[in-house]
């Protein structure tokens, strides 16, 4: 079956071939029909998924769960919870996956670790603008989960690297915040792939997020 692979923001493709079952093929096509988009772009945009993120899910054991139970959970939970679980979280099993996906804990693999924890939501954005990294994340869950974002993130950079995190905006549904460019490796070698993943990538998302299950 040929796909055209998107290796870049310039859209650059090559044209591949790969053996795959009919019975695949067929369902990959009734799914294209249904969204009104290519087969091609399916499939690169499934291949995009699990380069960004996907891989990574069971090596670092995360399983999805539906927003509508972490609007559950987080209305149930007070804020100093909240606050609480995130911070743990953040300095200890935040860092843990960095070295686990990376070997060592730097700027760059911290930045490469946001990326694709960030890469897995609704939509999102990472700019770098007047000497600062801007992220905004767009959820979709609910204020507590707007709360838990935030500790987490401050948490992470404060014991990974040292560095803090200003929260520009926060809603029930998004978060933006930015961070000094402490965080840019000088050569940049260490960023997945060695250059940015695709920002504000919506692409018909499941309603759900991905949670760390138990070992």
């Amino acid at each position: 079956m040929g796909t055209a692979l998107a290796h870049s923001t310039a859209r650059k493709t090559e044209t591949v071939s790969y053996r795959i079952r009919a019975d695949l093929k067929q369902a990959l096509e009734e799914e294209a029909r249904r969204l009104g988009m290519n087969p091609n772009a399916l499939v690169s945009q499934i291949f995009s998924r699990h380069i960004s993120w996907g891989r990574y899910v069971g090596q670092l054991k995360f399983i999805p769960v539906s927003k509508d139970f972490l609007r559950l959970v987080f209305e149930s939970l007070r804020q100093e919870q909240i606050e609480k679980i995130a911070k743990t979280l953040g300095e200890s099993a935040g860092p843990e996956e960095v070295l686990f996906l990376f070997q060592h804990i730097n700027p760059g693999t911290i930045l490469s670790f946001m990326d694709l924890w960030a890469s897995h939501f609704d939509a999102w954005d990472h700019k770098f603008d007047a000497g600062k990294h801007v992220f905004t994340i767009k959820h979709d869950v609910n204020e507590g989960f707007s709360q838990f974002t935030k500790e987490y993130i401050s948490s992470l950079l404060k014991s990974a690297v040292g560095t803090s995190a200003t929260f520009e905006t926060m809603s029930p549904n998004s978060v933006t915040f930015t961070f000094e460019d402490g965080l840019t490796s000088r050569n940049n070698n260490n960023r997945l792939n060695n250059k940015p993943l695709r920002d504000m990538s919506n692409n018909n998302k499941p309603n759900e997020v991905l949670l760390k299950s138990p070992a």
